[in-house]
């Protein structure tokens, strides 16, 4: 679940993929298991695509101030 609201830039990680650094995101909006973001950094999209995250693929590590 992903508990930040909208307009909250957060780092997420995948469950199958632990070793791989986090990536930072910006949450453009949401429902209790998905989320739709901005990609802001990371190895896994280019910076600034639009995607959808689900819960059971990617969880949360926190806020970015």
């Amino acid at each position: 679940m992903f508990r930040y609201e909208v307009g909250a830039t957060i780092l997420v990680k995948q469950y199958d993929n632990t070793d791989y650094e986090p990536i930072q995101v910006k949450i453009l909006a949401k429902s209790p298991r998905t989320i739709k973001v901005e990609i802001l950094s990371g190895n896994w999209f280019r910076v600034g695509d639009i995607h959808i995250l689900t819960a059971d693929r990617w969880f949360s590590i926190g806020r970015m101030v």
